[in-house]
């Protein structure tokens, strides 16, 4: 995720969305004082060959340490993270003074959950030699594998003054720099974080079966009404 102090702005990342990308677009116009979170090694590296700043301001100050924190810091040279990756818009809020999460603006990105699932089903086998099939995945995963309802809500409410949308990126992306007032566009990456993991391009309506689709469309009823109603996904 991202604060910036000077576009007044707070993206809240979502997963399987091209997150990353759009991130990595944002960090080109971050200052030093911004909150940045990491992102993976290789990301980062995407992000280094850009020449813009790294992760930044995200750990937690002393006076939010207690005792179990300084365990892991000791035991486990790990610090506390006060912002971190995916980090859902109630705890964000929570973090900050009320006038910095009221006056900026907040965005956030989603995609068709149908083509999100199958992509989260190929992230998250990655790394099976014999990996379930994605109608078993889709039928035993966890909600939170499918659904980002929580990242960019509060209280089963949107909070985000821009939603994104994967399937038009560019031109969501050219009208968020105009209204930021950017002094110039915002670029993906060339070079796509996690671009090459999905194995299967076909439209999903060729690749899921009628029990997938219909998992997905319990687990993703909400985002489907908020931002699908009307259209075909």
């Amino acid at each position: 995720m991202l604060i910036s102090h000077r576009h007044r702005f707070i993206f809240l990342k979502t997963q399987k969305t091209a997150g990353t990308a759009i991130e990595i677009a944002l960090r080109g116009v971050m200052a030093p004082g911004d909150v940045i979170t990491p992102i993976s090694r290789a990301d980062e590296r995407i992000n280094r060959a850009l020449g813009q700043l790294g992760p930044r301001r995200f750990r937690a100050p002393v006076q939010h340490y207690r005792s179990g924190d300084l365990w892991r810091v000791l035991s486990r040279g790990r610090l506390k993270k006060r912002f971190y990756n995916h980090m859902p818009a109630a705890a964000v809020r929570a973090e900050l003074p009320e006038a910095v999460w009221c006056d900026y603006l907040k965005i956030s990105v989603e995609r068709n959950p149908f083509d999100k699932a199958i992509s989260s089903y190929y992230w998250r086998t990655r790394r099976q030699r014999q990996p379930i099939s994605l109608a078993a995945y889709l039928q035993s995963c966890p909600s939170g594998e499918l659904s980002n309802w929580p990242v960019y809500t509060i209280d089963d409410q949107v909070v985000v003054d821009v939603m994104l949308r994967h399937e038009h990126l560019e031109q969501d992306l050219a009208a968020l720099a105009e209204r930021l007032r950017l002094e110039r566009p915002l670029q993906l990456p060339v070079q796509r974080p996690k671009g090459q993991i999905r194995k299967d391009r076909r439209p999903w309506q060729e690749v899921l079966d009628p029990e997938g689709e219909q998992r997905i469309r319990q687990v993703c009823a909400r985002e489907l009404a908020a931002f699908y109603a009307g259209s075909t996904p």
